[in-house]
């Protein structure tokens, strides 16, 4: 059984300046491992159920998530963590809503080549270095609000906001070259905009790669068990959809990034926290990295820090957040066989959902 849970949540809100981070948690347990965790840490003496936020700020509670955190089992092997740098996402919504529409309509394929990566990673590093921070803070506001609350008014102040930018008198020439591909996509702005409310929810894209990386790690289709959850909730036909379609299994997309259609996962429910050890535990997970990442100056800062340096919080590899340099170096030389949207566009017929 794979269990989820996710802290950090603000829905669509990726501008809220105090959950800067989203991360989800999934770890692999057998019920004998279960078992064996809740044995060798005495979980039956601390009688109530695990949640990170009441924990780590008292003694007792403090003394079981160490026993948790050094138990053997809570490896790499049996836990997968994920992160999304909400910033980082706006632009990166930016380019995957507006600007991807816009050239799939002309004929071009921004993933080739990692174009749609150059993109966002240089408009949040050209936005972070930009001396004007309200602008800035305006820009990526009416991008959000306009995806939250599609209307007339909200398009309208998103590219006056957007032409404010490019002309500003602090904004670059590079900055500006790349804040020039998005004026054109007015054209496309219906097409581009959705009323689902959980369009840029973050939980999707993570527990979708994270399901991909179980599945290449173990070649099982494990059964899934997540915390209740707004946007699990409201996309779980859809991911239902994406496991039932009814092709042979396929593998798409571009280099180390291939993943496999149909989605590689048995059945998905969703239940409360104390009816699953396993979902208390990645709760645990799931919050304490959110406390490793978000910054902070508080009295639990060396708490912070004695956490940052345990290895399950290192080197976490599935994220949504800047990437290197010598990343979209060779993202830029990968091609796709199949390309990922082709193909789910291809088969939409085959994707029993009628949300």
């Amino acid at each position: 059984m794979l269990y989820f849970d996710e802290a950090g949540y603000t829905g669509p809100d990726l501008t809220n300046p105090d959950h800067p981070y989203f991360t989800l948690a999934s770890i692999r347990l057998t019920d004998g491992e279960a078992e064996k965790i809740k044995e060798d840490i005495n979980y039956e003496k601390w009688g109530k159920e695990f949640h990170f936020s009441s924990m780590y700020t008292n003694p007792e509670g403090r003394q079981m998530l160490k026993q948790v955190f050094a138990h053997p089992l809570i490896d790499t092997n049996h836990v997968l963590l994920s992160f999304a740098l909400k910033r980082y996402c706006v632009y990166a919504n930016i380019v995957n809503i507006l600007v991807e529409t816009y050239y799939h309509n002309v004929g071009v394929n921004l993933y080739e080549g990692a174009k749609n990566l150059i993109l966002a990673n240089g408009l949040f590093y050209f936005a972070k270095l930009h001396p004007n921070k309200s602008l800035i803070a305006e820009f990526e506001g009416n991008f959000v609000k306009m995806i939250r609350k599609p209307s007339v008014e909200s398009v309208a102040d998103f590219y006056r906001t957007t032409d404010k930018l490019r002309f500003d008198e602090n904004t670059n020439d590079g900055f500006f070259n790349m804040l020039s591909e998005i004026p054109p996509t007015i054209v496309c702005i219906k097409e581009a905009l959705s009323n689902n409310k959980f369009y840029i929810d973050l939980t999707m894209p993570l527990f979708s790669i994270s399901v991909q990386e179980w599945y290449k790690k173990t070649g099982v289709k494990d059964d899934v068990l997540f915390d209740s959850s707004e946007p699990f909730f409201a996309n779980k036909a859809f991911l239902e959809s994406l496991r039932d379609m009814n092709v042979f299994e396929t593998k798409v997309g571009y280099g180390k990034n291939e993943h496999v259609y149909p989605l590689p996962v048995g059945t998905m429910k969703i239940a409360k926290s104390y009816q699953a050890f396993g979902i208390q535990l990645a709760d645990i997970l799931a919050s304490a990295l959110n406390f490793v990442l978000t910054p902070r100056t508080d009295k639990y800062k060396q708490y912070q820090d004695k956490l940052r340096i345990l290895s399950i919080f290192q080197n976490i590899k599935l994220n949504l957040a800047p990437s290197s340099l010598e990343f979209i170096e060779e993202r830029m030389k990968e091609t796709a066989d199949i390309d990922p949207l082709e193909f789910l566009c291809n088969h939409e017929k085959d994707m029993k959902y009628n949300g």
